[in-house]
């Protein structure tokens, strides 16, 4: 008797889902693009919808959830930022990759005042530079503030601000030592636009009702980090390559955790790529992204149902491919090792903070997770807590739309609904 109310239950859990399945496709049909949606309950160990969750997909921004994966799985509790030692002479610095450095979305001001106690600065930079962009990014974005140069040493985030004040109409310059390469014109708008190879930069200026500001990233070379650093710290830059003696201390920026915030929350693509480095240095005193993908999906192969496809650090690149399941297996692997209570602060919070703040409102938050937007794709996974307080595992991953983001949004903010309702 008991086997048979044990079968009906199953049996009748098993058509509970078919409409979550069912609204999926219907979806996706409508909107003539793909669909993937996988649920699990991980108490149960249980499947509670899986449509199209073998299918592989593009999934942007998630890719941030493998960087944060290989970043807690390899760097201390605070973030290693420099090498540095003295001598009557100078003082002499070994780069990291930290991307914290007069990084305004991180805060960071350790850092700065350890260097700005310097006479003199002797910055060794490696011999081998990471490629400014990651495989697959799109070249002609680079004017976009989504996507910072990669660099063995960033400063200030690696981006240029500038800021149109609407009362002076006065025009400010971060750094101020770029004010001379701004070139002001007049148009409807106002525009930053850089010069593909070079820090120089036009300026539309409008008649801006409110204060106007734009962000562009800087284009890297040795050159401009002799002027950053020299204009930053008040004291002589020279570039060197001298090797690393034994004696060099080690010194630590921002704790590990207030950075993946913001990586995870505001999907920060530069920390992302960032700290994929910082992984690979930890490894390997190199700066190859390449070497920290290739041992992270080493130790995750045998925890994911399927392979990877992986390649930069953001998910900027279309190269990279993933399942639904692969995500929510993922999420369960980190809930493991981090635990909880540690992830949930990390995470955007429908409703509360984050690319979310605006969507899956819920008191408490019912959502917890990552988004990932490239132009007709947006995905969407992470942890799901029900009205009747079970914690779920999803991934909904949608793409080749062709509208806006909105509508396809507006779709899976009904079906999430649903199944914190119904579960």
């Amino acid at each position: 008797m008991q086997r048979i109310v044990f079968f009906i239950l199953i049996y009748l859990l098993v058509q509970a889902c078919r409409p979550l399945e069912r609204q999926v496709r219907q979806m996706a049909t409508a909107g003539q693009y793909h669909a993937g949606f996988y649920l699990y309950d991980p108490q149960r160990h249980k499947v509670l919808a899986d449509y199209q969750g073998d299918k592989y997909f593009t999934p942007a921004s998630n890719t941030k959830i493998l960087t944060l994966y290989a970043a807690q799985h390899v760097l201390p509790d605070s973030l290693p930022a420099f090498y540095l030692t003295r001598d009557s002479l100078a003082t002499y610095l070994w780069p990291l990759g930290y991307p914290g450095f007069l990084n305004p979305a991180v805060g960071d001001t350790f850092t700065y005042q350890v260097l700005a106690a310097a006479d003199s600065l002797v910055l060794n930079l490696p011999a081998t530079q990471p490629d400014r962009f990651g495989p697959g990014w799109s070249w002609d974005d680079y004017n976009y503030s989504y996507m910072p140069e990669r660099s063995a040493f960033p400063v200030m985030g690696n981006m240029a601000t500038f800021a149109l004040d609407s009362l002076t109409g006065r025009l400010m310059v971060y750094p101020a030592c770029l004010a001379d390469s701004v070139v002001l014109d007049s148009g409807q708008a106002f525009a930053v636009q850089r010069a593909e190879y070079a820090n120089r930069f036009t300026v539309t200026l409008d008649s801006c009702q409110q204060d106007c500001r734009g962000q562009v990233p800087l284009r890297l070379n040795k050159a401009t980090f002799v002027k950053l650093l020299s204009d930053t710290l008040h004291t002589p830059v020279v570039l060197a390559t001298l090797p690393r003696p034994d004696s060099a201390r080690l010194y630590y920026g921002l704790p590990a955790d207030s950075v993946y915030k913001v990586m995870m929350q505001q999907s920060d693509n530069f920390l992302a790529e960032q700290l994929l480095l910082q992984v690979a240095q930890a490894m390997s005193d190199t700066l190859k992204a390449a070497i920290a993908i290739d041992s992270a999906s080493r130790l995750l192969a045998p925890l994911l149902p399927d392979s990877l496809i992986w390649v930069d650090g953001s998910g900027l690149s279309r190269y990279n491919m993933t399942t639904p399941r692969n995500l929510v297996a993922l999420w369960q692997v980190l809930v493991e090792e981090m635990g909880r209570e540690r992830l949930l602060p990390l995470l955007a919070a429908g409703g509360y903070a984050g690319t979310i703040a605006d969507w899956y409102a819920q008191k408490p938050p019912y959502i917890y997770g990552k988004t990932g937007t490239l132009r007709h794709n947006h995905v969407l996974s992470g942890l799901l807590h029900t009205r009747s307080g079970r914690w779920l595992y999803f991934a909904f991953m949608h793409n080749h739309y062709q509208t806006g983001s909105t509508p396809v949004k507006q779709q899976m903010e009904r079906l999430l609904q649903l199944v914190y309702e119904k579960y």
